[in-house]
């Protein structure tokens, strides 16, 4: 109603408790990675992913493979990115 002055005040404060936040598990898209390589068979293998920068990649699975604590080396030989089980 245009023009009446509302009654009151336009909000109301409810005491409650704060809800606990659940969080979800935070993973990495290269974790679906590491799982494979440290599963399978293979003791070296190469990867190849091309949508990402070879520096940005190694700077991931470093930090993915410390994060994680796995038995796993990552280096770079003239420009591709390897794993190896350590």
């Amino acid at each position: 109603m245009l023009g009446k002055k509302q009654e009151g005040k336009p909000y109301q404060l409810i005491s409650e408790e704060l809800p606990v936040l659940e969080r979800a598990a935070r993973t990495s898209e290269y974790d679906s990675l590491l799982d494979e390589f440290v599963k399978g068979k293979a003791g070296t293998v190469r990867v190849d992913y091309p949508s990402k920068s070879t520096k940005a990649l190694m700077a991931a699975l470093r930090s993915r493979v410390k994060k994680r604590d796995l038995k796993v080396k990552v280096a770079m030989r003239k420009g591709d990115i390897y794993l190896s089980k350590a």
